[in-house]
């Protein structure tokens, strides 16, 4: 297994923050922004998702359970925002983490989808449309990571599959 030194792993980790932040901060512009393949958008911050994860030792693997492996990578991220308030890009990684909830629930959903803006939740909200509903998963991350545990994304996922399912 390739071993990176820390002070370079931690340079690679603040890289990809950074580039999920300036994605982001064109998301928040007010303005929707111009995304030729929406899908192939929110797969790719998925995959950022994965990635950061990976490197804390957790598995996405785009199932339904690794919602919940989610849910612990955004505690962690919540400690550490809590505790460095300054040094996380929170908006960057509730897009990212919104994201890879969202196409966890699409794979695994019939007829779900995305759209990049809404009409109550404005541009760039990018609503996720499944089981007759819709929920905005990138808020329901950045909730969890300013609030914590009572914004928990896999009791969310839970109550509101079961809700949908009668």
């Amino acid at each position: 297994m390739l071993s990176i030194p820390v002070p370079i792993f931690v340079v690679l980790v603040l890289v990809a923050l950074l580039i999920i932040g300036i994605l982001l901060k064109r998301a928040s512009s007010g303005q929707s922004m111009k995304i030729e393949n929406l899908d192939e958008y929110m797969r790719q911050l998925a995959e950022k998702a994965v990635n950061f994860s990976r490197e804390s030792g957790l598995n996405l693997d785009y199932s339904i359970e690794s919602i919940e492996k989610a849910e612990l990578a955004l505690s962690k991220v919540h400690e550490d925002f809590s505790t460095q308030n300054k040094n996380i890009d929170v908006e960057g990684l509730a897009m990212a983490f919104g994201a890879y909830i969202g196409e966890s629930i699409m794979r695994n959903t019939p007829d779900s989808h995305w759209e990049q803006d809404h009409q109550v939740g404005g541009p760039n909200s990018f609503p996720l449309h499944w089981k007759g509903g819709e929920s905005f998963v990138a808020a329901w991350c950045y909730r969890r990571i300013k609030n914590g545990p009572e914004d928990n994304v896999w009791h969310k996922y839970q109550i509101l599959s079961e809700q949908r399912d009668k």
